[in-house]
């Protein structure tokens, strides 16, 4: 096995998360990744309260292995704009130029505003508590205060970082672990590559550090575990898995993807995410500016992608995906493909010791 001290941080046998993918990392893959030996996370960033109860429940009935929990602690944007937008308002015009694409199921009578999915994320990690899960990964940010509550119940609290300056930070606030998440990404993420930003992270703290984007077999992990990462996130890869709760249409896309089947775009949640290219992010080149800020946009465009996406309808749906989907081969299960990565990297990592080995003695 490839045991790390991030291993022994969180109590598996393997320095493998999957990535706490909304609603497509459920209790089927978390289950799936935690009895492979790796730490099964369930995707909280916006279930509803009732739901993380039955998926506890779910987790702690099927594994007595670590799991754990991903929920979402948007910072506050700086601009005064941007503080006015995020106040609760009646949603606005459906946009003309989405109108060919998807029609609504009916108008969300508010957005949201940043408080607001605060005090959520606070409920869920009640809950989280209460059911004494063993970790949470906070993403778009981690606030002292729930950095805090969730250790004083006994958390691991793990953050997921897109730059050096939010590392430091996170690391000051106590956090036993980060995630350096690259450009390379899928979903929300931040400009700077992985190759670039995960030798820098490790260098800057001296906590583990869980390198993500672009991971998706064991070339990959080796790369990141020789860069001085503890571990992996990976997200793509377990995507196009059963387990997964994607469409199908989505899993088949994952392993046709070409280098430029994705881009970073707003339009769906007000925050930089990489996503499928499609008619519907195409639709939005040009109206930047009336992109609102996160999570007004969310509620905005939920009532046109929701359908969508229920219908598994590549062009006009959110889709996050990395980049790394084009080295992903095939659909499997997600307990083979955590141990195809497993075996490929203990591979990778001979072959370079054998090169390193041949060159000293030439």
């Amino acid at each position: 096995m490839l045991y790390t001290r991030l291993c022994d941080l969180l109590g598996v046998e393997s320095p493998i998360l999957n990535a706490p993918m909304s609603e497509e990392a459920g209790p089927e893959l978390a289950i799936a990744i935690s009895e492979a030996g790796g730490l099964g996370m369930l995707g909280h960033g916006v279930t509803a309260l009732s739901d993380v109860r039955e998926h506890f429940a779910m987790m702690k009935a099927a594994t007595t292995k670590p799991f754990g929990t991903g929920l979402l602690f948007p910072l506050p944007d700086a601009s005064a704009e941007a503080a006015a937008a995020r106040q609760p308002k009646p949603i606005p015009p459906l946009p003309d130029f989405l109108h060919h694409l998807v029609g609504p199921e009916g108008p969300a009578e508010k957005v949201s505003n940043r408080r607001e999915a605060l005090e959520a994320a606070d409920r869920r990690l009640d809950i989280a508590i209460e059911n004494r899960v063993r970790v949470l990964t906070c993403g778009l940010g981690a606030p002292p205060r729930a950095i805090a509550r969730a250790k004083a119940g006994g958390m691991i609290v793990i953050a997921l970082v897109g730059s050096v300056r939010a590392a430091l930070a996170a690391a000051a606030c106590g956090v036993d672990a980060i995630i350096a998440q690259g450009h390379e990404a899928g979903g929300h993420t931040g400009r700077a590559s992985t190759l670039a930003l995960v030798p820098k992270i490790v260098d800057s703290v001296d906590i583990p550090v869980i390198a993500a984007g672009g991971v998706v077999d064991g070339r990959t992990m080796a790369a990141m575990l020789l860069l001085g990462a503890d571990g992996v996130l990976v997200g793509t890869r377990f995507l196009a898995t059963p387990e997964a709760r994607t469409a199908e249409s989505h899993k088949r896309a994952i392993v046709d993807m070409v280098d430029d089947s994705t881009l970073i775009s707003r339009c769906f949640t007000g925050k930089p995410a990489r996503v499928i290219r499609n008619a519907f992010t195409d639709a939005w080149r040009g109206h930047e500016a009336e992109i609102l800020p996160m999570p007004a946009q969310m509620d905005w465009m939920r009532p046109l992608v929701e359908p969508a996406k229920k219908q598994g309808r590549l062009d006009a749906a959110n889709w996050p995906t990395g980049q790394g989907a084009m080295n992903v081969r095939r659909i499997m299960p997600a307990g083979d493909a955590l141990r195809e990565i497993l075996d490929e990297a203990r591979a990778a990592l001979t072959r370079g010791g054998a090169i390193a080995a041949r060159n000293s003695v030439e």
